[in-house]
């Protein structure tokens, strides 16, 4: 994506959707950027102007993501030094991910979703273990195993919910996943003093 004015915004959320929707019924290889200008209601050359293909979009949205996680919860962040509820932060995340039309639907019924939120994981991880490493000063495999198990995790049991058309209140989800997100706080913080 290149552009970030108000315009270029929308039109950058119009693809994201329209893609997120036509994955629900389409494997991704079946769906052509004209399809997907199509039902954007936009012309190729705009499509170009903000991506290179429609892995692209993916690759954006994924990004785009985990930013948005990360701005909107800043001062909810996982605090390395003094582990504290993680409720926020999740609330945070399942929020961001909530306001992305479609993105339920895609995690129900898209062929593709596994292999986005696997990379969406993976993204989200290293970001995690970066601000780790950063606060820390240095890496360890035992803060990188504790990152991809909470993360896996949480965004499991998220998109597990998705998946049941959310029977349960997804706050009684939440609760059940902050204890063990605050055990992995409590071996991130022993991991740092080590």
């Amino acid at each position: 994506m290149t552009k970030t004015d108000k315009r270029s915004r929308k039109t950058v959320r119009a693809i994201q959707t329209t893609l997120l929707r036509l994955l629900c019924g389409r494997r991704m290889q079946e769906i052509r950027i004209v399809d997907l200008c199509t039902e954007a209601d936009i012309n190729r050359t705009t499509f170009y102007l903000h991506f290179g293909g429609l892995s692209d979009v993916l690759d954006g949205l994924r990004s785009e993501i985990a930013e948005a996680i990360f701005a909107r919860g800043t001062n909810r962040v996982i605090d390395f030094d003094a582990p504290r509820n993680p409720l926020p932060f999740l609330t945070v995340c399942t929020d961001v991910l909530a306001s992305y039309e479609n993105f339920g639907d895609f995690v129900r019924m898209s062929a593709d979703a596994d292999v986005f939120l696997t990379k969406l994981k993976n993204e989200f991880c290293e970001q995690l273990f970066r601000r780790y490493s950063d606060a820390r000063g240095s890496e360890t495999e035992e803060a990188k195993h504790v990152f991809r198990f909470l993360v896996a995790g949480v965004l499991d049991c998220y998109t597990g919910w998705l998946k049941t058309g959310g029977d349960v209140p997804f706050e009684e989800v939440l609760d059940t996943c902050a204890p063990l997100v605050s055990a992995g706080q409590r071996v991130l913080a022993r991991a740092g003093r080590a």
